[in-house]
C-alpha cells in the first residue's frame, strides 16, 4: 500500500514524524480514535505504543479511564502492529474474539503496548503461506498507566483473509 510505504521513508528520516502521520491516519479509518485522543508514540517491527488521555472525553462515572476506551487503545495499537507486518493492500483483518484482565484502576492516561513475539508473527506469516487465504492468531497487548503500573491486558484473536 502505498501510504504504509510512504509512511516507512518518513520514518527513516523523522520517527515523530511518522507517528504522527500514523496517528491521523487511525484516526481517518476509526473516527472515535480521534474523539478519544488516541495518539502513537511508538512504531518499530517489534513493537507498536499508543496513549489515550484521562479527560472529560475518556473518564467514566468513577473518574477512571472508561472501560470501552481502554478496550479500543489496545485494539488500535495491536492493528497498528499487525498492519505493518500484514498491509491491508495484501490481507484483511478482523478481530474474531477478545479477552480482557483488569488489574487496577486506569486512574491516569493509558499506553496499549503490543509487543508480539517474533515466533508469534512469522508463525503466522508461515500460516498463511502454507495453509493459502486464512489463518489466526492469538496477538497480546498490555495496557499501562502513565506510572508504569499493569492497568490491564488483552489478547485479540486476530482473523487474517488474503486480499
Amino acid at each position: 500500500m502505498f501510504a504504509l510505504e510512504m509512511v516507512e521513508k518518513v520514518r527513516q528520516v523523522s520517527p515523530g514524524a511518522a507517528n504522527a502521520l500514523t496517528t491521523l491516519a487511525v484516526k481517518n479509518i476509526v473516527p472515535l480514535a480521534a474523539a478519544m485522543g488516541y495518539r502513537v508514540e511508538e512504531v518499530t517491527d517489534a513493537r507498536v505504543k499508543a496513549t489515550v488521555p484521562l479527560n472529560r472525553k475518556t473518564k467514566n462515572h468513577v473518574g477512571s479511564v472508561y472501560l470501552g476506551a481502554q478496550v479500543t487503545v489496545m485494539e488500535l495499537t495491536m492493528g497498528v502492529m499487525l498492519f505493518r507486518r500484514f498491509p491491508p493492500s495484501q490481507y484483511k483483518m478482523l478481530v474474531n474474539r477478545m479477552e480482557v484482565s483488569f488489574h487496577a484502576k486506569a486512574k491516569t492516561a493509558v499506553s496499549a503496548v503490543c509487543e508480539p513475539s517474533e515466533e508469534l508473527l512469522s508463525g503466522l506469516a508461515s500460516s498463511l503461506r502454507e495453509k493459502g487465504d486464512k489463518a489466526e492468531a492469538w496477538i497480546p497487548v498490555q495496557l499501562l498507566g502513565t506510572d508504569g503500573q499493569r492497568v490491564a491486558e488483552a489478547r485479540f484473536l486476530a482473523v487474517f483473509k488474503r486480499g
